[in-house]
């Protein structure tokens, strides 16, 4: 029987501190190097050019986009719901002697400890809202903190690849999400809100958010043999990556990445 409800923040936090130590081991693999790459990049994009510009990594977990930004010189305040995740992200940040610089907060992404319009930039990515208790609430409190004409980069689960994952063992569930019967089930970050393009626009720019784009990641439907792959060449990485990023912005297919990618700007 399929299920479709969020789970207890007690269980999200706990299930983030056990995976704390051995989630970064992610990012050694292709796809995790693809998956930084492709947000990275847009993330970019974003970036004020003020380097006193307040930004928020909400969700931030052990603070791999944090860690790059401060790096940069950008004032950051780095939040998540997991004290493990935390824990991790302060430790490498001491190592860097980078700890001075930046803010780090216990905080849950749907109720974020901050005022209003505090930030010119707001990131939520790798799945916090997804897996967020009440992923409407994060929507709002991330825009709510976001300054006007501040900028905001997010990423979620995509609707149409659960379904895709699903519909060959169980195309009871399949249908039921394509039809948005069913709004929760595994996405890519795990057991989470599922969106479609359409529907992730909406709900930002029902909370004042003016959408820029929405990006698809493709990553994921690369052979499972290259996207575990921990060693590849130069050139194989950078002609995959650039298929991968023309491919996210390709409007055709966007909807069928396994997250979504959402950029945008406080009306």
């Amino acid at each position: 029987m399929s299920v479709d409800n969020p789970r207890k923040i007690e269980a999200v936090r706990k299930e983030w501190d056990e995976l704390s130590r051995g989630y970064d081991g992610y990012f050694n693999t292709f796809e995790g190097k693809l998956d930084e790459y492709l947000r990275c990049k847009l993330i970019k994009e974003s970036l004020p050019e003020d380097k006193t510009a307040r930004i928020l990594d909400a969700g931030g977990g052990t603070g791999r986009v944090t860690l790059s930004l401060a790096r940069m010189g950008y004032r950051v305040t780095l939040s998540d719901l997991s004290p493990g995740q935390l824990g991790v992200a302060e430790e490498k940040l001491r190592e860097q002697g980078l700890l001075e610089e930046v803010e780090i907060r216990e905080a849950d992404i749907a109720n974020l400890p901050f005022p209003d319009e505090f930030f010119d930039l707001v990131l939520a990515v790798r799945g916090p809202i997804s897996l967020a208790t009440d992923s409407s609430k994060a929507v709002v409190e991330l825009s709510r903190v976001t300054k006007r004409g501040g900028r905001i980069c997010v990423d979620v689960s995509s609707r149409y690849w659960a379904a895709m994952n699903k519909y060959d063992k169980d195309p009871e569930t399949a249908l039921k999400l394509i039809r948005s019967e069913l709004n929760h089930a595994c996405g890519a970050h795990g057991f989470g809100s599922l969106f479609s393009p359409e529907e992730l626009e909406e709900i930002f720019e029902r909370n004042g958010i003016r959408v820029t784009g929405i990006y698809g990641d493709l990553a994921y439907y690369l052979p499972e043999g290259m996207r575990k792959a921990t060693k590849w060449g130069e050139r194989s990485y950078h002609q995959v990556s650039e298929i991968i990023d023309r491919l996210s912005r390709e409007k055709s297919v966007t909807g069928m990445g396994n997250d979504l990618i959402l950029v945008g700007e406080k009306c």
